[in-house]
């Protein structure tokens, strides 16, 4: 578990799907995403069910109120070589500095606790609001690309970027 001011960041657990679901189901939260909205909540206790056994996505939960609020990962990037992180806020609570404080308190868990010190992140050019969450946390763009759904059908022109932590 990783703690910061407002935040637990933790594995998922089955009973987080009904909080989960309300932004895994938000066009809007999703409509930079790399998969498309999940249908129901059934569907997505499956996903966590992966999730849980993959052990690379926690679950954002607000400590004021016990509320799962966000996802956040870190994951191998065979491509990259480094750690890739990811992550998606409930849309009641944007704006409001989760996103940044999440991300903050993962890369100094992975580098405290894991000796991860490259990192990498990537964010449709059109989420201006993503990019400020990285670019408070110190990543500095490599280089534009694209990176498009699970089905293939839409594809985003996307910034990559990276953070390397001596």
């Amino acid at each position: 578990m990783i703690n910061t001011e407002r935040l637990l960041i933790r594995p998922f657990s089955i009973s987080d799907a009904e909080d989960a679901f309300e932004w895994r189901s938000d066009p809007e939260v999703n409509r930079f995403m790399p998969y498309p909205c999940d249908d129901n909540v059934e569907e997505l206790r499956q996903r966590i069910e992966e999730w849980i056994a993959d052990n690379d996505k926690y679950a954002i939960v607000l400590k004021e109120t016990d509320k799962v609020i966000g996802d956040i990962s870190l994951e191998w990037n065979e491509k990259d070589k480094s750690h890739e992180i990811g992550y998606n806020i409930n849309r009641s609570f944007w704006r409001k500095g989760y996103a940044s404080e999440a991300v903050r308190g993962l890369l100094d868990w992975a580098y405290n606790e894991r000796g991860i010190h490259d990192f990498t992140a990537f964010y449709a050019k059109d989420n201006g609001a993503s990019g400020r969450v990285l670019e408070k946390c110190g990543f500095v763009q490599e280089y534009t690309g694209q990176y498009s759904r699970e089905n293939g059908k839409i594809v985003f022109e996307a910034l990559f970027v990276r953070l390397h932590i001596e």
